[in-house]
Order: C-alpha cells, then sequence, then structure tokens
C-alpha cells in the first residue's frame, strides 16, 4: 500500500466529483510477529485488538498526510474474507455493485495502478 499512496492521492484529486476513494485496513500481510520479510515491510506485529488497528490507520494518514477516508475491517475480518482483499486489491463499487476488481499482473505479480486510472477515465 505504500508504493500506491501517491498515486491514489493524485487520482483522487484527478476524480474529484467523479469517485470517493476509501482505503480499508484490514490484517497485516507481513506483520513482524507472523510473517516478517524485513524491517521496512514487518514495521509492526499483528494488531490484537481494534483499537490497535484503528491506531495503525491513523499512523499511517498521518505519516503520508493522506486525505484519503480509511476505514477499518473489524478483528473478524469480515471485508478481507468477503473481498480477498490481502495483501493489497482495488476495487471499484457503483451504485452497490462490484463492477472492477484488480487482477494482478502475471508478469510482475502486483497491481498496475495504471489499469485502475484507464477504468477511472472511461467510465467515471
Amino acid at each position: 500500500m505504500l508504493g500506491f499512496t501517491p498515486s491514489f492521492e493524485q487520482m483522487m484529486e484527478t476524480f474529484k466529483g467523479k469517485a470517493r476513494f476509501l482505503i480499508v485496513y484490514i490484517t497485516e500481510a507481513h506483520s513482524a510477529d507472523e510473517w516478517p520479510v524485513g524491517k521496512t515491510i514487518s514495521f509492526c506485529d499483528q494488531p490484537k485488538t481494534l483499537n490497535q488497528r484503528i491506531d495503525l490507520a491513523k499512523t499511517y494518514q498521518q505519516k503520508f498526510n493522506s486525505q484519503i477516508s480509511i476505514a477499518v475491517d473489524p478483528m473478524t475480518n469480515d471485508f478481507d474474507q468477503m473481498f480477498s482483499a490481502w495483501p493489497i486489491r482495488m476495487f471499484i463499487v457503483q451504485e452497490g455493485k462490484l463492477v472492477y476488481k484488480a487482477q494482478p499482473n502475471t508478469e510482475f505479480y502486483g497491481y498496475d495502478i495504471q489499469e485502475l486510472e484507464n477504468w477511472l477515465n472511461l467510465n467515471a
């Protein structure tokens, strides 16, 4: 998510009035106590309470001065389980219907933010 922050902020500005952006903070993909992959990515332990998740979401928003609203998945991980959002996934919902779900690029197994922007340019 960290690498996408500036791009999402720019898209939010570009599509102001046409699209709303929301980050949903889910379970940590690479928490230091469960699946560490280095200090930069595994910067915290897995939150054990909702308040810990909320605190991490606030820290993220402050650290990156993000203007994007953040929702926090409850400890039952309902959003993550419903949308298979782990570790990152981009969705577009229009009028209550899921109309776009980013798929990982098979070349580098990541997400192409340009694909999301292209969709918004054509459909927003």
